[in-house]
């Protein structure tokens, strides 16, 4: 694997992406559409492999002719459609092997995460679902070598070790960009 095992999960989509939409809700001038959510969640995923601090969430992204998707977060917001999300993703817990329940977290749990998510915010907030769906689909993203390699017909598991090569480049380009 290179020295890109990926680690195990810090949090769920269910909480990244109602932080998302609490970080929304504070600024309204920058709402917030399925499309815009699946993309926000995609790059704070996608930068969190790339500084080292392992995934987000255990759930995978899908190359979808849009871009990356998760599915779970697209089934509950595709209803939404071009507007914007107004209710929070809900997450299944599996109460000791004998039962579940549906929660809906407030947001992620940790201070240092929260921060890391509202610092993807701040970079992202201006552009819309689309622009941010276009720059995944630019030559070299992760989506665009999955495309390219299995197209988007079946929806192919974009891999997370893939995501963290990609991201994790970019990161070691900018390092050295800013170096000289």
């Amino acid at each position: 694997m290179n020295g890109l095992a990926v680690t195990s999960p810090i949090s769920t989509v269910a909480a990244v992406g109602n932080e998302f939409l609490k970080l929304a809700a504070k600024e309204p001038q920058f709402p917030v559409d399925q499309m815009k959510l699946q993309k926000l969640i995609f790059y704070a995923h996608a930068w969190h492999l790339a500084y080292d601090k392992g995934p987000l969430f255990e759930n995978d992204f899908e190359a979808w002719p849009w871009g990356p998707v998760v599915r779970d977060a697209y089934v509950q917001t595709r209803a939404f459609g071009r507007g914007v999300v107004t209710s929070r993703l809900t997450e299944l817990k599996i109460i000791d092997g004998d039962g579940a329940t549906v929660s809906s977290p407030d947001g992620v749990s940790n201070e240092e995460l929260s921060k890391f998510i509202r610092s993807v915010w701040d970079t992202l907030k201006n552009f819309s679902g689309v622009q941010l769906s276009n720059s995944t689909h630019a030559p070299g993203e992760p989506w665009t070598i999955v495309n390219e390699n299995l197209g988007t017909n079946e929806k192919p598991i974009i891999p997370n070790e893939l995501i963290k090569s990609v991201f994790k480049r970019k990161l070691n380009d900018a390092n050295s960009n800013s170096a000289t």
